[in-house]
Parts: C-alpha cells; structure tokens; sequence
C-alpha cells in the first residue's frame, strides 16, 4: 500500500501544514504529495493508495472532488467554507456526492459543516479536527508566553501583567512583493517558503507551543494543538475569520473579547492559567483510533526530525516569525495602499462616467433648449404675422367691445 499527504503550494497559512502534520502522524511513509489546491488534477498514482482528507475546503474549483482512480480516502476532519460559492457548487456536484457517498459518511471537522452536509443529503458526523490528536514529549513547560495573531493592543497589556518572556508571533508566511504586482494571481511566483519549507517551519511553531507557558491567540490550529499538548490556551474572538470554524469547540476552547479580559484577568491570568477542559480527549480518542485502523500505523510523537539544541531551535524560529511579522506589516501597508488606490480608481471610474452621463444630458438639454427656442421663434413669428395682418385690424373694435361686454 502507498500513502498520500495533502500539501499546501499556493496558501500561505502554515495551519494548514499543521493539520497535514496531524495527518502525518498516521502514515508510514509517504509516497504522494497532493496539493491541495489542484486535487482534482492528480493522477500521478500507479497503484492503490490511501489518504486522509482532513483540510478547509476550498477557494477553487479545482480543489473538489479527488478524481484519481487509486485514491482510498479517509473523510475525516473536513471543514468547508460556505461564504464560498466555489465550495457550495463543488460539494454539491454529481460527482462529489458520488465520491461523498463511496467513501462517507463525512467527518466534519466543526458542526456547521456537519449540520449542512447533512441538510443535502450527504451524511456525515462531527468529528472534530485531527489536530486534536497531536503528541508530542509531555515535557516539562517552559516560562514563555505566546501571542499568536492578536490584536496589537492586547500585547501592552499582557506586558503589564508578568515578568515573563512573551513572543508576539504570526502564523501568517511573508510574501515578495515585487513579484506579486507582476504576477498579482499567481502565488507560486511570489511566495518566499516553498511546501516542504512551511512543513519544517510548522513543525517548529508546534514546538514552541508544546513548550510554552500558555499561548492566547485567534487561530483554531493553535488552539487545538495546545489542547493536545495540554498547554493552557485561550481563543480571542475579536477577530477570528469565518467564525463557523469554531462551532463544536465551545465546550473545549476558553473564548473572550479583547474588551473582556481587560475586565477580567483572572479568567486567564498568564503567571498561573487555567487547565484546559478536557472535553476533547473523546474526540482526540475516537481520530486516533479511526485513523490508525485506517493505515494500521500511528508514529508515538510528531516530530519529523530531531530536536538536539531546543534553545538554539527557538531562537531560529522566533527570529524567522520576527521577520516574518516585519514582512507582513510591510505587505499590509502595501496591501492597504492598493485598496485605497483601487478604491480612488474606482472612484474615478464612477465619477467619469457620471460626469460623462451628465455631459450626454446636457447635450440633450441644449437641443431640447435649441428645439424650444426654435418653436417659440415660430409662435413669434406667427404672432407678429397676425398682429400686423389686415384682419386683426378689422378685428379690433370687435375686441374691445367684447372686453367691454366681460
């Protein structure tokens, strides 16, 4: 039997190789790499092999269904976006509920996926997210805090609230920017890591939240791996993206707003926090045992490599995520220029042709204008033609007397 791993060529959030690392975990070796945007395309298989499909699904259409004839999926741990309407169309095509229903039912990774799968006649179950299954040493913490894509102004106050080292960090990947405005739809060209690059660099994020003190971010896979290494965690929800992600993690995850923990620390003070509920170990048990049934292999940790200098390890991964925060920061104020120049040229846009549209109205005023002055130069001409005529003098004594006669 040959075995499968879901890649990712064209996203830059390394969540999504944390979950194929969750995958991983359950693959004696591994002989494909799908990539994840273009499932549809493979067909590099000469002989049966299995795959777990556990991803977020989609932004294009083809990313649905897998149409290989060796695959041997295991559904399991599958979110889809439906704000999408790539997703909705893909999903509900004949050939994805053939595919759905050959090889379901569905795990679905949150339980709006679940309730909508099953709303279409594809039956399907929560499962939850295969992250939860992560193990790692069950080595002692060590005395760092984490910020994962916060917002910038819970950081002071963290700082205000411990002596502790905090690493304010990103999960997001730094992009070239001169590269992208030359080939602004083609990730592949202006990418910085490539796929194997994101596996290693999220293999090292895992290792820093294993070891962590406690983490607070707005990512589901940090909160999730932390769950499995029984790191305390808290989700700010301020801005977490498509909120459907996190429906059935309410009774796992601990959730505040920004404005929330400022009115209560104690609910996550960072120098003593909470144990995390252990309402996900029945999800963590029933992946791991479904997965492991389904490749008959399980590796005891995740690690892909080993950690011989952990000190030495952080600080190289810290050190990239700094720079990768300044590329971001920079990519974002670009980003924000281009919207703002788009938005003018639009503006510009509309605004041409509404002056354009008034100008044509204009045009069509002076000739109505032209027109009317042309037909009242007529009636003056007709008045004066009757005023001076020979008949309207002959006419005017009867005039007065019928003004007398009123």
């Amino acid at each position: 039997m040959k075995y499968g791993l879901i890649c990712y060529n064209r996203l830059n959030n390394i969540g999504n190789e944390i979950q194929s690392i969750a995958a991983r975990r359950f693959l004696p070796q591994i002989d494909y790499y799908l990539d994840f945007n273009d499932l549809t395309n493979f067909d590099s298989a000469d002989e049966e092999f299995k795959v777990i499909t556990n991803a977020w699904y989609l932004q294009d259409k083809k990313s649905w269904p897998p149409k290989d004839k060796y695959i041997n999926p295991l559904l399991v741990s599958m979110h889809l976006n439906l704000d999408n309407k790539n997703t909705i169309e893909s999903f509900l095509s004949d050939e994805s509920r053939e595919f759905l229903t050959k090889y379901g039912p569905v795990g679905a990774r949150d339980t709006s996926t679940c309730d909508w799968l099953n709303k279409h006649d594809i039956p399907s179950y929560f499962s939850g997210c295969l992250t939860l299954t992560l193990q790692g040493e069950d080595a002692p913490k060590e005395d760092y805090i984490l910020l994962v894509d916060v917002p910038k102004e819970l950081i002071p106050f963290i700082k205000s609230k411990t002596d502790k080292k905090i690493y304010n960090i990103t999960h997001l990947t730094p992009i070239d920017l001169d590269k992208r405005r030359n080939l602004p739809r083609d990730y592949l060209e202006y990418r910085i890591y490539n796929s194997q690059e994101k596996f290693y660099l999220a293999e090292n994020y895992l290792k820093l939240y294993e070891k962590a003190s406690c983490v607070i971010t707005n990512r589901l896979h940090v909160a999730l791996p932390c769950l499995a290494f029984k790191t305390p965690v808290m989700v700010i929800s301020d801005i977490i993206y498509e909120n459907s992600r996190f429906s059935g993690f309410e009774e796992m995850l601990r959730f505040s707003t920004v404005e929330e923990y400022k009115n209560n620390y104690n609910m996550f003070d960072v120098n003593n926090p909470p144990e995390n509920s252990k309402n996900y170990l029945k999800y963590r048990k029933d992946l791991i045992e479904k997965c492991q049934k389904f490749t008959g292999h399980i590796n005891p940790t995740y690690y892909s490599f080993k950690y011989n200098d952990n000190e030495l390890l952080k600080k190289n991964v810290l050190m990239l995520n700094q720079l990768n925060i300044k590329g971001l920061e920079t990519n974002n104020k670009v980003f924000k220029l281009e919207r703002e120049n788009e938005k003018l040229k639009n503006q510009n846009k509309k605004q041409k042709q509404a002056n354009k549209k008034l100008k044509k109205q204009n045009k069509k005023q002076k000739q109505a204008n032209k027109k009317l002055k042309k037909q009242n130069n007529k009636k003056d001409k007709k008045l004066k033609e009757i005023k001076y005529s020979n008949s309207w003098k002959m006419t005017k004594p009867l005039r007065k007397f019928k003004k007398l006669i009123k």
